[in-house]
């Protein structure tokens, strides 16, 4: 997950109280958030906290828990959403609770730090439950993101895929014909992708711009995507050293820097403040609105444009590839459901678990949400996928993923950082990736050595 699918959490929380209201009991923070009680008369209660406000994401889980709730009259699962800072990883709230006892069941985390968490002791290891038994079930990338040191601490819940949406209109005014972008044709070279972007581009009388083609650090082109594209691998496990100096993410945040400067970087920085702020309402997406002609983003963005533009002209191509390349490019994140220590009703909560991220509850999250399950099976049930959403399904297996790491999320907060720099050009990209080096390295080396 990237800090694009997090901008919008102010705002969507903002616009879905009256709707959550009647379904969800609430957690504004730890002192108010609901807590596991055991009832003498009554069913177990079990919670389940998420930091995600995503409106389509919001529905699948109520639907998800009246499911379970329905075929469990034992069991009362309620939900809460917990605050975090928008575009970043923050389980504060969360440590929080957890320490003072008042944590909950069940939580939604993004999968490539359950690695970290369960290194830092906040979570439970599920192998007692017998987690280990349905490792074949799930996506072999998804199972391995949600293990620490061989024992399983979270079941994934969904995985996605990346690909690069266009506005065929704006293309066409541009005197692009969108066909030139059909995935008939394959991917795109960088090189042609570039010309064509800044074909879009489009600025006002005083300079500013007022349409861009592509940003290549918003939504999910960020460093992440460049740097796997390229052909970073993030660590040497057995030097128990990050690398991000390596050549491959040299190269990625070479390409950032560059584009940024073509482009002027404070006038593109201009153009992120004002149509990327933090709190972006996802009808406001700058794709949405004609403002970006063409993004690089999820399968997760098309449950949106059904919701708030869902007449916009639009194709879905392959993410362009370097010179000489021809095999397509994506990769893969998600969410899974873990099991914070102190968890109130840990057999009642690893129930809920099993259903939420097994075949019955993926079913549902798959449909609603147009993520893409991580139960293996489900991939074969075409009756999930349908439209654009097909499309996302045939790239999955040209996925790579992130390599699970007890800093991931110290990592990607040092990434993130270091390409604002090189965006801004307060830096070249190799000072910025030496500052990641400097920032994360000495916190590794309280978990080496590594295990793969």
């Amino acid at each position: 997950m990237s800090p694009g699918r997090h901008r919008s959490c102010i705002a969507a929380m903002l616009a879905l109280w009256v709707l959550l209201l009647p379904l969800l009991l609430t957690a504004c923070g730890p002192t108010n958030a609901p807590t596991a009680t055991a009832s003498t008369t009554g069913p177990t209660d079990v919670t389940y906290w998420t930091a995600d406000t995503t409106p389509v994401d919001i529905q699948a889980v109520n639907q998800i828990i009246a499911a379970f709730n329905k075929a469990n009259p034992d069991i009362h699962v309620t939900a809460g959403i917990v605050p975090t800072q928008p575009g970043t990883i923050d389980l504060t709230a969360l440590m929080t609770a957890v320490r003072g006892g008042t944590g909950p069941d069940v939580y939604l985390l993004d999968r490539f730090t359950d690695n970290q968490q369960a290194a830092i002791g906040l979570l439970q290891d599920l192998s007692r439950f017998g987690a280990q038994r349905l490792e074949s079930d799930y996506l072999p990338f998804a199972w391995k993101e949600a293990q620490y040191q061989g024992h399983p601490y979270g079941l994934p819940l969904d995985t996605d895929a990346r690909a690069l949406f266009y506005n065929k209109d704006l293309l066409r005014q541009a005197g692009v014909n969108p066909d030139a972008l059909s995935p008939r044709h394959g991917p795109l070279t960088l090189d042609t992708f570039e010309r064509i972007a800044f074909k879009l581009n489009k600025t006002d009388a005083q300079g500013r711009y007022v349409r861009v083609g592509f940003l290549p650090w918003e939504d999910q082109a960020f460093h992440t995507t460049w740097g796997l594209l390229f052909g970073a691998t993030f660590v040497n496990y057995k030097a128990c050293q990050i690398t991000p100096t390596e050549p491959a993410m040299a190269r990625a945040f070479r390409f950032m820097y560059d584009w940024s400067q073509r482009m002027n970087a404070p006038k593109a920085q201009t153009f992120s403040d004002t149509f990327y702020p933090v709190s972006l309402p996802p009808a406001q997406n700058p794709f949405f609105i004609g403002r970006v002609a063409m993004t690089l983003s999820g399968d997760f963005l098309l449950s949106n444009i059904q919701e708030y533009v869902p007449k916009l002209n639009y194709g879905i191509t392959y993410i362009p590839l370097p010179q000489g390349r021809r095999t397509p490019f994506t990769w893969s994140g998600g969410f899974s459901l873990v099991m914070p220590k102190g968890a109130r009703h840990p057999a009642a909560a690893w129930r809920f678990m099993r259903f939420m991220a097994g075949p019955q509850g993926q079913r549902i999250y798959t449909k609603v949400t147009t993520h893409l399950p991580t139960w293996r099976a489900l991939l074969n049930d075409n009756s999930l996928f349908s439209g654009p959403h097909v499309f996302f399904k045939s790239i999955l297996r040209y996925a790579q993923s992130r390599p699970p790491l007890p800093v991931g999320a110290q990592l990607s907060d040092a990434f993130d950082a270091a390409q604002q720099q090189i965006v801004l050009g307060a830096a070249t990209p190799l000072q910025a990736l030496h500052g990641v080096d400097n920032r994360v390295q000495p916190q590794l080396q309280a978990y080496c050595p590594l295990k793969k």
